[in-house]
């Protein structure tokens, strides 16, 4: 079977990477971008695509599997190179190759191609290691099918392998052989093709006793190669003790790096250095004291100091120089002692090395070596944190004490500087840590933690999507082109190149695993078309960066309704699906501005609830809210900008992520380029019963543990989503702009884009038929339509004040004298009565007369507090401004009014 099509994808995808941007040079990909160093140092092989890797082994040395940075083109073998009746183990032999790349012609009889259920059911292809009595393991291949799963990897109901392991078939374990003993078949298949004889223990909970008291007395050395990972290593100590205490021949082999065995092979490192490499890592693990773990640190290294670590305490070593010249002594006086004895024949050293790995040599040492504790806890560095927005850097270390757990703190820069201030640290945030080590300890320590690069993780201060990375960061969870990512155990998560955690901690994202859309039909009786249009636009607002990325624009939406319509509802359990419990939304008008601009800083890719923002109060009291601030938020900009924390004359102006939810009685009254960006939506009671009501009530007790699956659900369908998104939009803004009732481009852009996303909901939730979503989108055209004419009109308060004004402005009089007089047709006088202005073509409008001439003629007028608000987008009489006018009804006194201009007349004087 042909595998080049995954080198030819692979390759293509590297030339077009732009954070690599290679080069094309005869067999190589040259001159890339390293992820790690920056420099244009990265390159791979074109004919086998297999790593990437930096040319500056030594300062850098960032590697990285094609495997991990494009885990999409590794997956669904079973659609890619299905099984068929004249290959059936097709997808398992293709999974082997490629993923594994072990080759077919060593291993290709050792599996087979297997299914398991799923639990939608259908099939997993799976490849299958058959063991012993009918038993047998089985590792999925596609990762769509993990996810299924649960899992990657399962052995058949009932297996019991305490004792036993797997071998490679036509192994033969002789006297005197060595045998690795690692955890997985792949780890062993990786070891045997290199050259090693090896056996499969399945876990670190195991240990092969079966086959090793098969061999017992046969000389074996059993070399323990299980994972270098915490289980692992404690695993390893016990394994190590009870052998030798049988007097078995064993030794331990630590990888190192977090690497496994088969990565190792993959990436071409498993040479006989690497392996010596492996067994002194080994060598210091076993050591039994500080004195033994300084031998084995000189015989390797060589070198006279150095600070070394035991039992979870530190340790300056300091071996005499006097060593050598007693070891070189000690080859002389050995040498005299053949000579003496010549017919006794013995090894006799006949280098430093050799005369250090006798007994007499080690007892040499032991003579020169001075130890003492510097330390009384293990700091291990894990990484640098780096805040995006603050460039502030932390350290992270895990410090653990003799006894008890780690414990994992943050140090800055300063407390790294001296020793003191390293001290000064441990006790602040490690209790009971204490280092009292030198200048030049600390420095050594220094060096080791960081020359060998460092790990830099960035912190975001916000939960949500993260655009650079195209990663969604919550506390314990994060999702990656579709794909989970969980938190590692330092704490951050990894998406492909970027290291990445979010710092923000003041709410907590709930999700579960599993998703049950079953509820739609009830929810749609309920809430109806508002519950839905809610729904989808709440689901669209998960992928509101990369829409906007594509049509520069995000709607708002806003919910209105009488008390008791069931906003609250909506809105409540919406949240719940998307992991948050308890909450509804923020009231801005209560918040100050550092308040407010905080809100909407809190999440990305997530709405921003505001409610009861319309509650009245005076719109000109300082720092009061005001909805015409929200329009830079349509196209993702910046709300706010504040100045830099520095000297300079920079600005900060962080960019609006999420979308905008309004939720409140009354309707929003703005300006018209404020209206255009609003999808509005009233709730009614209309079609509220007594089986409503009590539907309604599921949804107010709906437990947020049971209904966030729809977060991870949506986020798996990232792609499908957005993709509907943007290929259905084209097809509604033309539509609608042709229809001919619908002028404004915006208000047809905005209801265009809130259709096509309700066209997105049966991805989710199947069983909405076709006519229930072209109900919905006929409800949203239908709210464009109303909102054309809205901006054509006044707000309905606004309406009410020129009506009534119209009803008290003019009445009849007598006195021909009487101001600003006109003839009617009946020949009679008409004289204005609330109008201010001497000018015909302006209306001047005191406000408090206004109101005492509505309660001497018993109308119920428009509240004053809200007017004020209101007035200034009035469409009927434009306004003008609010000043002093001499008065054309009240003897020229001066009058503070409100100056219209008369839509019928031009603008003149006041």
């Amino acid at each position: 079977m042909d595998y080049s099509q995954i080198n030819r994808d692979v390759v293509e995808s590297l030339e077009k990477d732009l954070s690599f941007k290679f080069k094309r040079s005869g067999k190589y990909l040259n001159s890339g971008n390293c992820p790690e160093c920056g420099k244009k140092s990265a390159w791979i092989k074109i004919e086998k695509p297999i790593t990437v890797r930096c040319n500056h082994k030594n300062n850098c040395g960032y590697e990285e599997s094609v495997r991990d940075i494009y885990p999409d083109i590794f997956e669904n073998f079973s659609e890619r190179f299905p099984a068929t009746p004249e290959e059936p183990n097709a997808t398992a032999r293709a999974y082997i190759e490629h993923v594994r790349q072990f080759p077919l012609l060593k291993v290709g009889d050792w599996f087979e191609q297997a299914a398991r259920p799923l639990p939608e059911g259908d099939y997993a292809p799976v490849v299958r290691f058959q063991l012993w009595g009918g038993f047998y393991w089985d590792r999925v291949i596609n990762k769509t099918h993990e996810r299924a799963l649960g899992d990657k990897s399962f052995f058949k109901k009932n297996i019991k392998y305490g004792g036993k392991c797997w071998q490679p078939p036509g192994q033969q374990i002789e006297k005197g052989d060595t045998v690795f003993i690692v955890e997985g078949i792949f780890h062993a298949i990786a070891l045997w093709l290199c050259g090693y004889k090896v056996v499969a223990a399945f876990s670190s909970n195991n240990l092969p006793t079966e086959l090793i008291e098969e061999h017992k007395g046969q000389e074996i050395t059993w070399r323990l190669g299980y994972d270098d990972d915490p289980a692992g290593r404690s695993m390893v100590k016990k394994y190590y003790e009870r052998l030798e205490s049988k007097d078995e021949k064993v030794d331990v082999a630590l990888v190192g790096g977090g690497n496994d065995w088969d990565d190792l092979y993959r990436a071409e490192k498993i040479t006989p250095d690497f392996i010596e490499e492996c067994l002194y890592r080994g060598r210091l693990f076993t050591a039994s004291s500080i004195e033994e773990k300084s031998y084995h640190w000189y015989c390797k290294k060589r070198r006279s100091y150095t600070v070394l670590d035991f039992n979870n305490r530190l340790y300056s070593v300091h071996v005499d120089d006097d060593i050598n010249k007693q070891l070189s002594k000690f080859i002389e006086d050995q040498k005299q002692v053949d000579i003496e004895d010549s017919d006794i024949e013995k090894e006799t050293p006949k280098t430093i090395e050799e005369a250090l790995a006798t007994d007499r040599g080690r007892e040499l040492f032991n003579n020169n070596l001075d130890e003492n504790s510097i330390s009384n806890c293990l700091p291990k560095f894990l990484y640098c944190e780096i805040d995006q927005e603050t460039t502030d850097v932390a350290y992270f270390f895990d410090i653990y004490l003799p006894k008890g757990k780690g414990l994992q703190v943050a140090l800055t820069g300063s407390n790294l500087e001296s020793p003191k201030s390293f001290n000064k640290a441990l006790l602040n945030q490690a209790p009971g840590s204490t280092f009292d080590g030198s200048e030049n300890q600390l420095k050594m320590l220094r060096d080791r933690w960081f020359d060998n690069g460092v790990k830099q993780v960035r912190t975001i201060g916000y939960l949500g999507y993260d655009k650079s990375c195209q990663t969604y960061v919550y506390q314990d969870f994060a999702f990656h082109n579709g794909r989970r990512l969980k938190v590692n155990k330092q704490g951050y998560f990894v998406a492909g190149k970027d290291r990445i955690k979010t710092g923000f901690k003041s709410l907590y994202i709930h999700n579960n695993k599993s998703f049950d859309p079953s509820w739609i039909q009830d929810y749609y009786l309920v809430f109806s078309h508002l519950g839905m249009v809610a729904l989808a636009f709440w689901m669209a607002s998960l992928f509101a960066e990369q829409i906007r990325a594509e049509l520069k624009v995000f709607p708002f939406l806003e919910l209105t309704g009488e008390h008791g319509a069931g906003k609250s509802t909506v809105i409540e359990f919406l949240w719940k699906l998307c992991g948050r419990d308890d909450y509804e939304g923020f009231d801005p008008s209560k918040a100050t501005f550092a308040a407010r601009a905080r809100a909407l800083s809190q999440m990305s890719n997530m709405p921003v609830v505001m409610i009861e923002s319309d509650r009245r109060s005076d719109s000109a009291k300082k720092g009061a809210f005001d909805f015409e601030d929200l329009k830079t938020a349509y196209n993702g900009r910046a709300i706010r900008s504040t100045g830099a924390f520095n000297r300079g004359n920079e600005t900060v102006d962080p960019p609006f992520r999420g979308s905008i939810v309004i939720a409140q009685n009354d309707t929003v009254d703005g300006s018209p380029a404020l209206l255009s960006r609003i999808v509005h939506c009233h709730a009614t009671k209309a079609h509220f019963s007594e089986k409503t009501k009590l539907l309604a009530q599921q949804f107010e007790r709906a437990a947020v543990e049971e209904v966030s699956g729809f977060l991870p659900a949506a986020l798996h369908k990232e792609k499908v989503i957005v993709g509907k998104i943007l290929e259905d939009y084209p097809k509604f803004d033309a539509e609608y702009a042709h229809r001919g009732e619908i002028h404004d481009q915006r208000v047809v852009k905005t209801h265009a884009m809130a259709s096509a996303m309700a066209g997105t909901l049966p991805i989710l939730f199947p069983s909405l038929t076709a006519k229930t979503i072209q109900d919905i989108q006929h409800f949203i055209y239908t709210r464009a339509v109303s909102r054309q004419g809205r901006l054509s009109a006044d707000h309905p308060e606004v309406q009410k004040f020129w009506e009534i004004y119209d009803y008290l402005n003019v009445r009849l009089v007598t006195d021909s004298e009487s101001p600003e007089v006109y003839a009617n047709r009946a020949g009679k006088v008409e004289a204005q009565t609330l109008n201010h202005s001497k000018d015909t073509g302006l209306i001047a409008i005191n406000l408090i007369h206004y109101k005492q001439q509505c309660e001497l003629a018993k109308v119920d007028h428009p509240d004053i507090k809200e007017l004020k608000k209101l007035l200034p987008n009035s469409r009927r009489h434009k306004f003008i401004a609010c000043k002093n006018v001499k008065s054309g009804i009240d003897d020229d006194r001066a009058r503070y009014c409100w100056v219209f201009q008369h839509r019928d007349a031009n603008k003149g004087a006041a």
